[in-house]
């Protein structure tokens, strides 16, 4: 059976609420939007479209990661957290350097979420999305604008958080598919 056009979009907002449901116990975030990536991934590459035993079986993949994926998030966004409180001590003037550092910071935690496949260590995936940012700088900026189109649609329509995880999850793996990091063999997890 053929699917339609319309069927991707439906799979992305469908990943969108998966993404959401994952994310509740907030620690989880992280790991549910590799997850989400990971499925867009397998589904672009031959995929019947997304359900929730695929998703489940790619967030526990993710999960066996190691604790890289979840630690490293929490961190960031306590930095951010603290960032924000030191940067509303000096006044007003510093929210823009607060947005520009939180958008840097999006845009390559969305880079290394659609870089990772199983089996890779989470610093060279990290690695090697700072290294390719000389050679690829648009990757960068266009994962920045996504995240920012998702906060600004999120702020005006509080309602569509529920599905805008979903294509955040597609932009960062259509980014990977068009510029993939140059991760070497070698970096690959023994196990």
């Amino acid at each position: 059976m053929r699917r339609s056009w319309f069927a991707p979009f439906a799979d992305c907002l469908l990943l969108g609420v998966f993404l959401l449901l994952a994310s509740l116990p907030v620690v989880t975030a992280y790991p549910a939007l590799v997850a989400g990536c990971t499925v867009l991934r397998e589904q672009a590459h031959g995929g019947t479209g997304v359900t929730p035993r695929q998703f489940l079986a790619a967030l526990r993949r993710v999960l066996r990661s190691g604790p890289s994926v979840w630690l490293a998030p929490a961190g960031v966004l306590a930095l951010l957290w603290l960032d924000a409180l030191a940067l509303d001590a000096h006044g007003p003037g510093a929210g823009p350097a607060f947005a520009l550092a939180a958008a840097a910071l999006a845009a390559l935690g969305l880079r290394c979420a659609a870089a990772w496949r199983e089996g890779l260590r989470w610093h060279a995936v990290l690695a090697a999305a700072f290294r390719s940012v000389p050679g690829q700088p648009l990757v960068p900026v266009l994962l920045a604008g996504s995240t920012a189109a998702a906060a600004v649609l999120v702020t005006m329509s509080p309602v569509l958080l529920v599905i805008v995880l979903g294509p955040l999850a597609f932009a960062a793996t259509a980014t990977d598919e068009w510029r993939p990091l140059p991760l070497a063999p070698i970096e690959r997890n023994p196990t």
